[in-house]
């Protein structure tokens, strides 16, 4: 053990046997160790006339005089003084220099750098530790009077720690524990083993360094309300305001983390992440760590001038505690709405808080923002220059009918895209590995659902004249076209396989526009709003891309509130009603059980299309069509969609039998046998 070391153990102990009642309290721990470890540190004889004293000798000699027996103990206490101040000094250890850092930067008092130096040492210093386990006659931990003893610091001084809410506690140094004692935290551990050359160098590690930037202004011109943003950033910096807060939400992967460093190089100011640096990981895991650091880099950074705080993925602060209290139970480190409400009010620095999903935020943290900007998907031209930028970056082929291709085909956030490109890159690979990366990316994202791609072109060989319906949609589809008209819907109703989803992007196609198909089923989630989440982020998605929106199976989301059996059900209804009545681009809803709707759904769609099975006269032309084999009769078989053309078309063409036409009518007879069977009156019949 160094010298240093050893004189601090001296000190602990000659403070702790100086005090009458420590002494009282441990007297058979104190009289054992005197007699045993004693001679060790200061011979002292605590008997007079007698060369060895027995703890029991001792013990006999407090029963008859206390007075003189603890007088015997402090002079014991006061020779270790008299050693203690004549032992040579020694050059402090890692600690003591950390701790005068620590004092410098967080203008701690006296009295709370010597009970971080005891408590800190008395859990890191094995020899220490020994020791005080021998004069401590419980096996429990020290009290706060009793580490204010042993630090030489007045109890009723370190009862002012002993609070959540006091200095230390909130610097994340000291933590409060279930029984109302106080303990140092993983982070002030770290100060007895890590040496630092300076308080700056402290400063650093805790903060860590600032954000670089690494996209351009102009690579988020997408974004309403940037320029209003930059201004009140820049003016909050200039004159120092408190209390500045911007919320940047929206969902995953829409650049709001990478926003945050640009909007802060633009204005020339330093910004530091909350929670990303090795401090964070390696000393706090807790719900307060955060609330803690914020207060540290506030402290920190109070005389810095042009800086600003980053706190991404901020649910765990601002998450409304009764919510978090519903899902988690009541837990330790919850963190006091009163809290978050005065640091919102009083953070010195301007602070952007980010996160995914504002509906479980509590209201009262949302009325306390300066500014609040919502991302969302890049419209489509904005994602083929990001998807040209990024190939050309990482030299790959980068013209805009590849950007156009990746663009359509994915629809992954922007994030993935430099994703993919690097990861291509890296394998010094091409547009194939791209590709490859973006299909396990997307299916994980799709939770292992190897999903058709929401953004779809329509199948070229789509024929109207196969559609047997009670409106005439060439008709309608040159006429919407003609008249350019976008904020209409549609709900296509039927039975399946009769071609609803094939006209939807059919008419996309015919108008220019480009179609995101969503299936109802992959939008529910399974938490308390998130389905309503989905739900918005898809029409979001289609405002954002100027696309037509499929949803197919809408019933699943439509259905008759009066028969809703929960209470989620009738606020996905409600949900889906909202966004329609605001939707300024073209909505389709297709259906098998329009019996199951809604009926005030049904009053808001522009159009209600009824699909039939083909009549025989389609039927023989849909025969020519898939098969070139014209002028076949199949008036004996009424209920044929068009989809069951498709599927006899793929069995033919397995078994060969592409031209024989006895064997494909027999396929037919034999799909509509796995129908339902359906009747048509015929003339007077």
């Amino acid at each position: 053990m160094s010298g240093f070391r050893e004189k601090k153990n001296i000190l602990y102990i000659a403070n702790a046997l100086s005090n009458k009642k420590y002494i009282k309290n441990n007297i058979e721990n104190v009289a054992e160790w005197i007699v045993n470890e004693g001679g060790n540190f200061s011979k002292y004889q605590l008997a007079a006339g007698q060369d060895e004293t027995t703890k029991n000798d001792f013990l006999d000699f407090y029963k008859k005089n206390k007075l003189k027996a603890l007088k015997k103990v402090t002079g014991y206490a006061g020779s270790l003084r008299k050693k203690y101040a004549l032992t040579p000094k020694s050059k402090p250890d890692i600690l003591e220099q950390n701790l005068y850092f620590l004092q410098a930067l967080f203008a701690l008092s006296d009295d709370e750098r010597k009970l971080l130096d005891f408590m800190i040492r008395s859990s890191c210093d094995n020899r220490l530790e020994d020791i005080l386990s021998d004069l401590q006659s419980r096996h429990s931990d020290f009290s706060p009077e009793e580490k204010a003893i042993f630090a030489g610091t007045r109890p009723e001084t370190v009862y002012k720690f002993c609070f959540k809410n006091s200095y230390l506690v909130n610097l994340g140094l000291m933590e409060i524990e279930y029984n109302g004692n106080i303990d140092i935290t993983d982070l002030a551990k770290t100060f007895y083993f890590q040496k630092f050359r300076s308080a700056d160098d402290i400063k650093t590690h805790i903060l860590g360094k600032p954000l670089k930037a690494g996209l351009k202004w102009q690579d988020f011109k997408h974004i309403q309300g940037i320029e209003t943003l930059k201004k009140i950033l820049t003016g909050a910096l200039k004159n120092n305001e408190k209390g500045i807060n911007i919320l940047l939400y929206g969902e995953p992967g829409t650049g709001k983390t990478e926003f945050a460093k640009t909007l802060a190089e633009n204005v020339r100011g330093n910004l530091y992440a909350i929670g990303e640096n090795e401090t964070s990981v390696l000393a706090e895991d807790n719900r307060n760590s955060r609330y803690n650091q914020l207060m540290r880099a506030d402290i920190l950074l109070k005389k810095d001038k042009n800086t600003c705080l980053l706190v991404d993925e901020a649910d765990d602060i601002l998450t409304s505690c009764s919510l978090s209290s519903l899902f988690c139970g009541t837990r330790d480190d919850e963190i006091s709405k009163i809290k978050v409400n005065r640091l919102l009010e009083n953070n010195l620095k301007p602070t952007i808080w980010i996160s995914n999903n504002i509906h479980i935020m509590d209201k009262a943290y949302l009325r306390r923002f300066t500014y609040a900007l919502k991302f969302t998907c890049p419209t489509k031209d904005v994602i083929e220059d990001m998807w040209q930028k990024s190939l050309k970056e990482n030299n790959l082929p980068c013209d805009k009918n590849m950007a156009k291709t990746f663009a359509c085909k994915y629809t992954l956030s922007p994030s993935f895209i430099n994703t993919a490109t690097k990861t291509a890159k890296l394998v010094k690979g091409s547009i194939l590995e791209v590709e490859q990366t973006l299909d396990a990316l997307q299916e994980a994202y799709n939770n292992g659902k190897k999903a058709g791609n929401n953004t779809t072109a329509p199948e070229q060989d789509f024929n109207p004249g196969l559609l047997n319906t009670d409106t005439d949609l060439a008709l309608l589809a040159e006429r919407l076209h003609r008249l350019g008209k976008l904020n209409f819907s549609l709900c296509l109703y039927g039975v399946s396989g009769t071609g609803k989803s094939a006209f939807a992007q059919y008419l996309g196609k015919q108008m220019g526009l480009s179609v995101i198909k969503e299936k109802c089923s992959d939008l529910l989630g399974m938490y308390v709003g998130e389905s309503e989440q989905n739900i918005a982020n898809a029409f979001e998605r289609a405002r954002q891309q100027n696309a037509m929106l499929i949803f197919d199976e809408a019933d699943s989301f439509l259905q008759d509130r009066n028969r809703a059996q929960r209470s989620w059900e009738i606020t996905l209804v409600n949900e889906m009603l909202t966004q329609m009545e605001k939707h300024p681009y073209p909505f389709v809803c297709t259906t098998n059980l329009i019996d199951k709707l809604d009926k005030a759904s049904l009053r808001r769609f522009t159009f209600k299309v009824k699909y039939d099975y083909l009549t025989p006269r389609q039927s023989s032309a849909a025969f020519e069509y898939f098969f070139d084999i014209p002028n076949v009769d199949l008036s004996h078989l009424n209920s044929l969609a068009p989809g069951d053309f498709v599927v006899v078309r793929q069995k033919a063409e397995i078994l060969g039998l592409l031209d024989n036409r006895e064997e494909l009518i027999k396929m037919l007879e034999a799909e509509q046998l796995n129908k339902a069977p359906v009747s048509r009156k015929i003339g007077f019949i």
